[in-house]
């Protein structure tokens, strides 16, 4: 009885200690952001007029920092710089610039030729003799090919066509985009065999935090309906009106990919191949297709950009997971579940993990974390489970496996089917040890199935210094589970009862490999 009180009293006071470093950090990061002068701050793209972000002028070159009103440079106060059209403003000044100078459009009903946007970025002194005084040109910057011109005498190019310049393959044409009702019905089709236009998904809500640089860089070169905030409109309203071919940028964890794979799945007529800004926490689908395991602090567009044209595709296969309760819920039996994996499936203590840390990510005070504060809370999180394991001690006896013949297991606290060669942020499950094992691929319709003893275990694989059990390889897996246990599919945990689970192949989704190392 004593030793039973001592241990409830230790694990409280562990509990008491990780939520009080937990609960400061996240003081700390509220009060930083308070009182922060970060150049990317949350911003809600506009349809019309400007889309404004906050910049500190004294800190923000290469930005426009020569007010399009007054004529003066910001320097050394705060300013408004638009994401799209790359106008900017002092705060005095930004209601009459967003009156009186247009943004981006991301159509044009026009008959005539889609023109140049030109924005006023500051004036530049020409060399002339010695005699004679200096000539001043203004400096003009067109929002969508990117190109700069020195002229005192605007209206004579205000008329030129535009022809985009070096991203003319990959931006969707004002000219082609058809909306009716201020939804967009379809894109018409570019008279040019090499153009494969570029669509960006970001999700504010993704491990790093950094999705709003993302949003803000790519709607600065490319037609601002390509870049999607996924936080307000979901890729099921996107994918009905994406042309038949095209390349997709996803900037964020393993939930986000999923979720636009699975929309992509939808439309099946589109032929969509699909790169990674890593963003999330784990980051396993980006680690197994060489995308990186995070970003880098600096983002470079120009250089993602050219890494998203060079990569080759490698098919994903895609896996169908069916949950059908077997206990009733108000005398009925609910209806089965349907998931889609793309990088594994697990029951156990893993999963409990990832529950815990998403309960903690759904806290109002998270949205001021970050990636490493993800890892550490991982980590305490992991350490808690050691000392209970949630309710995953004996799993084998609730376990029922087939493979398709029954599967006999060991003493687990966790089963594992693996897609990827990436498992709990980078670790190589199938492959760990110098045992000889059959090779592991992501596009042979076969899926590696492994179990894990504890959270201890865990901590020892992600060291490199244990082995997992290696069961087998199965095309079809069947699961009776008795009880209730944590479950996961590509990191989007829940509390799963008593069910049979069936995971069968459910076609590929096309993916993108870089050409070589990728670096953003």
């Amino acid at each position: 009885m004593k030793s039973f009180i001592t241990s409830n009293v230790i694990l409280n006071n562990y509990y008491f200690v990780v939520g009080g470093l937990f609960i400061a950090y996240l003081i700390y990061r509220t009060f930083h952001s308070l009182i922060g002068t970060g150049n990317f701050i949350q911003t809600k793209y506009r349809s019309r007029g400007h889309t404004w972000r906050s910049i500190q002028c004294n800190k923000s070159i290469p930005y426009n920092i020569h007010c399009a009103g007054c004529g003066k440079l910001m320097l050394p106060v705060d300013g408004l710089y638009c994401e799209c059209c790359a106008v900017s403003a002092c705060n005095l000044c930004c209601r009459g610039v967003d009156k009186k100078f247009k943004c981006k459009e991301i159509t044009w009903k026009d008959d005539r030729p889609f023109s140049h946007l030109w924005v006023n970025v500051g004036v530049s002194r020409g060399d002339t003799d010695q005699n004679e005084e200096t000539e001043s040109f203004k400096n003009y910057f067109c929002s969508w090919c990117q190109r700069v011109i020195k002229s005192d005498d605007l209206p004579i190019h205000k008329t030129e066509a535009c022809d985009f310049q070096k991203y003319k393959d990959i931006i969707i044409p004002p000219s082609c985009v058809k909306i009716e009702k201020n939804k967009i019905l379809s894109i018409l089709p570019v008279n040019d065999d090499e153009w494969e236009p570029l669509i960006i998904f970001a999700n504010r809500k993704s491990g790093s935090n950094r999705s709003d640089e993302v949003l803000s860089l790519f709607r600065g070169l490319l037609n601002p309906l390509q870049v999607i905030d996924i936080s307000r409109t979901a890729p099921e309203t996107v994918v009905r009106w994406l042309p038949p071919r095209c390349r997709v940028l996803v900037a964020g964890g393993d939930g986000t990919i999923a979720w636009v794979l699975n929309a992509l799945h939808t439309v099946p007529h589109i032929k969509a191949s699909v790169g990674i800004l890593p963003m999330g926490t784990g980051n396993d689908l980006s680690r197994a297709l060489r995308w990186g395991a995070t970003c880098d602090s600096v983002l470079d567009a120009h250089s993602i950009i050219n890494s998203l044209m060079r990569a080759v595709e490698q098919p994903l296969d895609r896996w169908k997971v069916t949950i059908s309760p077997k206990r009733r819920s108000l005398g009925r039996l609910r209806g089965s579940r349907v998931l889609y994996a793309y990088n594994y499936a697990s029951i156990g203590v893993d999963a409990q993990v990832a529950l815990d840390f998403h309960r903690a990510r759904a806290q109002f005070l998270y949205r001021y974390a970050n990636r490493t504060l993800n890892y550490v809370a991982y980590a305490l999180l992991g350490v808690g489970r050691a000392l209970d394991d949630g309710g995953c001690g004996g799993l084998e006896r609730r376990l029922r496996v087939w493979v398709p013949e029954p599967l006999e297991l060991p003493p687990v606290q966790a089963l594992v089917a693996l897609n990827i060669p990436s498992w709990g942020a980078g670790v190589n499950l199938w492959s760990m040890g110098s045992e000889e094992v059959p090779e592991q691929s992501m596009s042979d319709g076969k899926l590696e199935v492994v179990g894990i003893s504890s959270s201890f275990h865990i901590a020892r694989l992600q060291c490199g210094l244990a082995e997992p059990f290696r069961f087998t390889q199965a095309s079809d897996v069947r699961i009776e589970m008795e009880g209730s246990c944590a479950m996961q599919v590509d990191g989007e945990p829940w509390m799963q009862g008593p069910a049979t689970i069936l995971i069968q192949h459910a076609g590929q989704s096309r993916m993108l490999v870089p050409s070589e190392p990728f670096q953003t």
